[in-house]
């Protein structure tokens, strides 16, 4: 059983103008026999800026495309913040549509969810691809979650992947020439999909406040059903407003016994 806890705080200057805090990071194997999640942490600097990159992988049908965009994604964020420095909705994606193109001819396949927080801005970026949740508590104390890529729960996802020749049966989508189904609708890899899965990440900014927080998780630490998430997104959201860190929600969704692996990335301000 893999668990992993890290505390690091992002050495910003003591400047009322500059963001200050904190991120754990923990992940699990739970009950599978095998790890497909993967994650990636770092502190990214290019054109003046200086940011703090947050991202999962939840790979599906092995752990290959994951693997992949766990060892690319340090090498291609560098790269295009360097390019894109003044903005970073173009820096995710750049590199997103970067991962695509390594994976796009891969069998198997991953979600992919990336948060920026940089240096002098009270904003977080968000990149979703697929369905692993980013939970981000923002200026007003208000949570917003990501959009779900998923056939079994998002109507419109289901419909735009319906309209592009897949069948729907079960909570699943499943291709012509495709041997096993996919709830997601968007994800990288999966190339007997690609005649219906969309690779455009959603891409949208965050304005923070001195007590918020992020979440960046893999689907495993809610309900990998997606039956209670809603639930679940409340319930862990008011754990990590009380204190609870990354390796307290994956704990929780070892001890719920969740049959999936498990990860997740607790940011939150130096002041909370």
């Amino acid at each position: 059983m893999l668990s992993i806890c890290l505390f690091f705080e992002i050495p910003y200057r003591k400047d009322v103008t500059m963001m200050e805090g904190y991120f754990t990071v923990a992940s699990e194997r739970g009950t599978r026999s095998y790890q497909e999640d993967r994650h990636v942490v770092g502190f990214y600097e290019a054109g003046g800026r200086s940011v703090l990159l947050l991202a999962v992988m939840d790979g599906h049908r092995g752990s290959k495309v994951a693997e992949l965009c766990a060892k690319e994604l340090p090498r291609q964020f560098q790269e295009a913040l360097g390019k894109y420095s003044t903005n970073i909705v173009d820096v995710l994606l750049n590199v997103v549509e970067h991962l695509h193109k390594m994976t796009f001819d891969m069998l198997s396949g991953s979600t992919i969810s990336l948060v920026v927080l940089p240096k002098d801005e009270w904003k977080a970026y968000v990149a979703i691809l697929g369905d692993s949740p980013v939970i981000v508590s923002d200026r007003e104390g208000m949570l917003l979650v990501s959009p779900e890529h998923n056939a079994r729960t998002n109507l419109l996802e289901r419909e735009a992947a319906v309209r592009k020749g897949a069948e729907y049966d079960g909570g699943y989508l499943y291709g012509p020439n495709s041997w096993q189904g996919l709830q997601m609708s968007r994800a990288l890899g999966n190339r007997d999909l690609t005649q219906f899965l969309n690779r455009e990440p959603e891409v949208y900014a965050v304005d923070l406040g001195e007590k918020s927080f992020v979440i960046v998780a893999t689907d495993g630490i809610f309900d990998p059903g997606h039956a209670t998430t809603k639930h679940e997104v409340e319930r862990l959201s008011e754990m990590v407003a009380n204190g609870t860190n990354a390796e307290g929600l994956v704990q929780d969704a070892v001890k719920r016994q969740t049959r999936d692996n498990a990860t997740a990335i607790v940011w939150r301000t130096k002041k909370n």
